[in-house]
């Protein structure tokens, strides 16, 4: 039922953006099974402490760390962006491995300031060597008017990449606070025991890693 609610929720209030928990194979025109050898993911991670409070900051940073990484097919592939006054960046290249990109994430530490915009110019002038399109995830705690206005241009830019996607962390910011930005989908953490599957389905499912229409390997049954 709760699952169903937030569906019905996003899809009442934000017609133009989907919210899928469930991987589905939809109308498959082939058996080809898809190659995931590029994969550019860039995640954008908010370490503002304005609103969210430090244990919710912390079941996220767990999230991500121990649930959403087991879903990244190569780290070479992914940039990792945190930002609060400041930002840090990880380009591509820089993870050779999952237990790398575990110490970045673990080691995030809460601080004052929100810069959304500029931690969205950064990554969208990150260059990788793929010409193949990059997925973005945005964590996000908090609601700037003037952050998200200046925003726009850098949102519209990695939309056109492939996908820009928002996970909101706790209650600072409302969905439909987002639709300036025209993101591709959101997902609404409410750090309950059904959070994990659904937020990894909603991840993997917003990867532009693969062809149109080949079979992802979680759909296929052996």
């Amino acid at each position: 039922m709760k699952v169903i609610y937030k569906l019905i929720l996003f899809l009442t209030i934000i017609n133009t953006i989907s919210l899928t928990y469930k991987i589905e194979i939809g109308n498959v025109k082939n058996n080809n099974e898809c190659q995931d050898d590029t994969c550019n993911i860039g995640i954008v991670f908010d370490t503002s402490s304005d609103i969210l409070n430090n244990q919710l900051f912390i079941k996220s940073k767990n999230i991500l760390q121990y649930n959403l990484s087991t879903e990244i097919p190569h780290f070479n592939q992914v940039s990792f962006t945190s930002f609060n006054e400041n930002i840090n960046i990880s380009t591509f290249g820089m993870f050779k491995n999952k237990d790398e990109f575990s110490e970045i994430v673990k080691s995030l530490k809460q601080s004052p300031g929100f810069s959304l915009s500029k931690a969205l110019y950064s990554v969208n002038n990150l260059s990788y060597t793929s010409t193949n399109r990059q997925s973005t995830f945005v964590f996000i705690s908090k609601y700037d008017k003037e952050e998200i206005k200046k925003s726009i241009e850098y949102a519209k830019e990695l939309w056109k990449k492939g996908s820009l996607n928002f996970i909101i962390m706790g209650d600072g910011i409302l969905p439909i606070q987002l639709l300036p930005l025209h993101p591709s989908s959101i997902y609404l953490l409410t750090f309950d025991k059904n959070d994990t599957i659904q937020l990894k389905s909603f991840f993997y499912n917003n990867l532009l890693c693969f062809d149109k229409d080949c079979l992802k390997k979680k759909d296929i049954k052996y």
